[in-house]
């Protein structure tokens, strides 16, 4: 038995065929092969949830940001129209175009991570693609944020401080 790796005498390569033993067999592994075992399990369910809270952070971000756009760009209209009138008008074209963007923009954001993602995987490894693609849309999107709410750029501030 101690060939097969059971023991914990064998190297690495027999990781596959000693996990095999262990499921058929039940027989005891050492510590760190249980520990491999358990982070190779673990890998692909943590990237799964944090792959969909990326999606859904920027997601979030990013509508937030256009819808913000849209309505301080309709409210600039507010003084043609009567107050009734206008509240109406105005709810209804925020749905009117609110409505498919929402639709749109969670898959369109899936489309450009996953691309995202493909390339940086080839560089960084998957989890490090990810991460990579995720700090890259927060930096553009705080940009954005920047110049919406402050009027300033976001990288200049970043490089040479407030002044």
């Amino acid at each position: 038995m101690e060939s097969l790796g059971v023991w914990g005498t064998a190297g690495p390569q027999d990781l596959t065929l000693c996990t095999a033993i262990s499921h058929t067999y039940r027989i005891m592994l050492s510590f760190p092969y249980k520990r491999i075992i358990l982070a190779t399990q673990i890998f692909p369910i943590m990237y799964r949830y944090f792959f969909r809270f990326v999606v859904i952070t920027l997601t979030i971000l990013t509508v937030n940001l256009i819808t913000n756009a849209i309505t301080d760009y309709m409210v600039s209209y507010k003084n043609h129209y009567k107050p009734i009138a206008f509240t109406f008008l105005g709810m209804a074209i925020t749905v009117v175009i609110l409505y498919p963007l929402f639709i749109k923009l969670e898959s369109w954001v899936k489309f450009i991570s996953v691309k995202a993602i493909k390339s940086g995987k080839s560089v960084a490894g998957k989890f490090f693609g990810l991460l990579f693609t995720f700090l890259l849309a927060l930096l553009t999107l705080a940009y954005f944020y920047a110049k919406v709410w402050y009027h300033v750029n976001f990288f200049q501030v970043l490089i040479h401080g407030v002044k």
